[in-house]
């Protein structure tokens, strides 16, 4: 949630950019090879020094006065000059209608780059992410790019950057910012150096290790490797190290190795401070007993796997959180002489620890769940599958994806209202507007009737039958849809969610992104069923899309039930990961523990926060990473 949010703002405050056929290795030049820039053109308009940063918008009309009078080439300077200013406005469509005339085979290099560079803006203003990737991929402004001043190869590159990780190509926006980084300053560096690192950090491992190799920029090679290392072993510290270790020997120049990020400076810590027997609290009898088993049978997967390579594990404890009470097993795990503690799992125990210890925990304890409030004792860590998390995390990527109005469909009832409310807060936040929300009652199947309502088709049906009684005819009519939503946020488990979304497109709605939390998918492939979900778009831990996983193969081989208990699973295999770096998540922002159910982090408040896959549902198939571009570009 906060990363995405973060990700987004470094990008715009970047400036960003897309997409190119060929490598961009073949396109941007280090600093000792550039080209001096093209000297000034003549003196002949106000707009000579132009800087669009600074320029005065009442210079505006004085140039496009002036390009009237003026041969092609230079109106064009005028007139590029003025949209400029008008984008800085936020003038979309004046800036568009300025530059509307002119073609880019009939400028010069420069000034065709320039107007792509408008034009794609203009576009990324309007939310159309894929046509501004267009308007930079043309081979004409390809070849102009590279001669162009650094100026302008900078401005290109990064708009590209940007749409690319809009549009969930991560690997082409990294690629973007590693080959434009030598080009810029120290300052500028420590900025974009950030944005690589974003984005790698989006890219599954498997992703970076297939693309090593794939191109022959030194820079891009190293910034693959290292990622693939953050994200590898996260269960195994020792080898995680040593992986390290073998980068910087190789890497001697590269420029990460002076600032590892993600917390890879300090893995060094982790060994020698990681706790040599833990305590286990879970509910093994009564109504939770098949959840905190399923967490164990995950805890311990994680556990035996890091045994069998080699790697160092603690003495685990086990302790039943249904037997007595939650303060006579916490005393007891103290007694025991355990250096860290997992769990409990049931809120109504974590409530009642944290009221015994108000301020400060007698061992540090990594909970299974949360709970509400914002002051916690010290040395507390609160680790659960919220759906509330997901809700914030598709009003950030709706963000990213340019939409202002958002439109909700969840269930009635109390859970429905609290998931409603997180994503309305989380939206309104960030500076979004809710149109309009809707409940459903699945017991009474009035899904139809619900979505009628909501979308105002009712209403248009109402006037029709007005109309048809004043003029006494049935006139050629067809009952519209409200017009004043970007996207549809839908909170609906696997059966609901194929009802609903038909009926979208049959009320005149199948054309409005729908976007929706891991509730939808069942966690399994069932392409038949899940045909009628078909472009919608959610967020789901990675283990649920990883099948060939070896771990996850273990479980699911060595025991029957498993595929009722899947996101249990994960959530005991990444308790198990997490208790050995949460110090790596207390060094900064930029520490994440790349888990099963998410990419971690921690807030301010000792809560683990989870950012999720994207996928979406294509032909009934739940593919992840969906990519929107317009031409996809092979490193």
């Amino acid at each position: 949630m906060k990363t995405r949010t973060f990700a987004f703002a470094l990008i715009c405050g970047l400036l960003v950019s897309c997409a190119s056929t060929q490598p961009p290795s073949t396109i941007y030049k280090r600093p000792d090879t550039q080209k001096p820039a093209s000297q000034p053109r003549p003196n002949f308009s106000a707009a000579t020094n132009f800087n669009p940063a600074t320029a005065d918008a009442s210079l505006v009309e004085q140039w496009l006065s002036e390009a009237a009078a003026l041969d092609t080439d230079e109106a064009a300077d005028l007139l590029l000059r003025a949209a400029d200013v008008l984008l800085r406005e936020g003038e979309f469509a004046r800036a568009d209608d300025v530059v509307g005339e002119l073609i880019a085979p009939e400028l010069s290099s420069e000034q065709a780059l320039h107007l792509a560079i408008i034009r794609a803006r203009v576009r990324r203003g309007h939310a159309e992410f894929s046509e501004a990737l267009r308007e930079l991929t043309d081979p004409l402004i390809e070849a102009a790019v590279i001669d162009a001043p650094i100026r302008q190869q900078l401005q290109y590159s990064q708009l590209r950057a940007s749409l690319f990780q809009i549009e969930g190509d991560h690997l082409a926006a990294a690629r973007e910012w590693i080959f434009i980084d030598p080009l810029l300053t120290p300052s500028q560096q420590s900025a974009n150096r950030e944005a690589i690192w974003l984005s790698l950090m989006q890219i599954p491992t498997s992703t970076l290790i297939e693309n090593i190799g794939s191109n022959g920029n030194r820079d891009y090679l190293g910034w693959l490797e290292l990622a693939s290392i953050a994200k590898d072993n996260q269960g195994d510290i020792e080898a995680q190290v040593r992986q390290r270790d073998a980068w910087l020997a190789r890497w001697a120049k590269h420029p990460a190795r002076y600032s590892l990020p993600g917390g890879l400076d300090k893995l060094d810590d982790l060994i020698i401070e990681r706790p040599d027997q833990v305590a286990l609290i879970l509910p093994v009898t009564g109504r939770l007993a098949a959840y905190g088993k399923a967490i164990r049978d995950g805890f311990f997967a994680a556990y035996y796997e890091t045994l069998n390579l080699g790697g160092s594990v603690p003495t685990i404890k086990q302790y039943d959180s249904n037997i007595g009470s939650i303060d006579a097993v916490y005393q007891q795990v103290v007694n025991d002489g355990n250096k860290l503690v997992i769990g409990p799992l049931e809120k109504e125990n974590l409530s009642a620890l944290t009221a015994s210890h108000p301020q400060s925990m007698l061992l540090p304890t990594l909970a299974l769940n949360r709970i509400e409030g914002d002051r916690f004792p010290s040395g507390l860590y609160q680790f659960g599958l919220n759906p509330e998390d997901e809700a914030a995390q598709i009003a950030d990527i709706a963000l990213g994806k340019g939409y202002k109005r958002a439109l909700i469909i969840t269930p009635e009832g109390a859970w429905g209202q609290k998931v409603a409310d997180a994503f309305s807060s989380r939206w309104q936040q960030l500076g979004g507007k809710i149109v309009a929300s809707q409940t459903f009652d699945a017991s009474k199947n009035n899904y139809s009737k619900q979505i009628k309502s909501i979308l105002n088709i009712d209403k248009s049906q109402s006037r029709l039958q007005r109309l048809q009684q004043i003029i006494g005819l049935r006139p050629n009519y067809e009952p519209y849809r409200r017009t004043d939503l970007d996207f549809i946020f839908l909170l609906a488990r696997p059966n609901e969610g194929r009802a609903i979304k038909p009926l979208l497109a049959y009320h005149y709605a199948g054309d409005i992104p729908v976007y929706a939390t891991s509730h939808i998918y069942r966690g399994s492939s069932a392409p038949t069923k899940d045909q009628d979900i078909n472009g919608v778009r959610f967020i789901d831990i990675p283990w649920i899309f990883n099948e060939d996983s070896e771990i996850r193969q273990a479980i699911n081989n060595g025991i029957p039930s498993s595929a009722s208990y899947q996101r249990m699973y994960a959530l005991g295999v990444d308790s198990f990961r997490l208790h050995l770096r949460l110090k790596q998540l207390r060094n900064g922002a930029d520490s994440k523990v790349f888990g099963e159910t998410g990419t971690l982090s921690l807030n301010i408040f000792g809560q683990i926060e989870r950012e999720l896959s994207l996928a979406e549902i294509q032909n009934g198939i739940a593919v992840v990473n969906p990519i929107n571009t317009a031409e996809q570009d092979q490193p």
